[in-house]
């Protein structure tokens, strides 16, 4: 009877302490094919150009896992911008950039550029596509 209760207590308070945990919120991608233009809570994002797309494919070992380098046109509040976003990567003395436009209720980031290489893909035109999301500022 003792060793019941015990197992009992035990589970209930597993279950109890396990709710205290969050969740992060999931992103919500939106898709930006090259050469095309959305528009995201007043602010329109245009996909200009892949300037560089050194990533390293997937299927294949590399010693630098690369980079791809995007120009996006923005234009927010009657002010035209082009931003450079980078993905991956680094080198020395440069600044990574996924931002596109940032105001006090919300901000737009750039996530990814798909479709990531392989090794049948590298160095072709495959549609690109910039996956950009909205994110509430705090």
């Amino acid at each position: 009877m003792k060793n019941s209760l015990l197992a009992i207590i035990i589970l209930f308070s597993t279950f109890a302490f396990g709710q205290e945990d969050s969740a992060e919120t999931p992103k919500i991608g939106i898709k930006v094919p090259q050469g095309e233009t959305v528009i995201v809570k007043g602010v329109s994002i245009k996909f200009l150009e892949v300037i560089e797309d050194s990533r390293c494919p997937k299927d294949v070992t590399c010693i630098w896992a690369g980079r791809a380098i995007v120009k996006v046109e923005v234009i927010a509040n009657g002010k035209k911008e082009e931003k450079i976003l980078t993905f991956g990567e680094i080198r020395p003395g440069e600044e990574k950039n996924t931002n596109l436009y940032n105001s006090g209720k919300f901000a737009i980031n750039g996530l990814t550029l798909n479709p990531y290489p392989t090794s049948e893909n590298t160095g072709k035109d495959t549609g690109y596509v910039l996956v950009v999301c909205e994110e509430k500022n705090q």
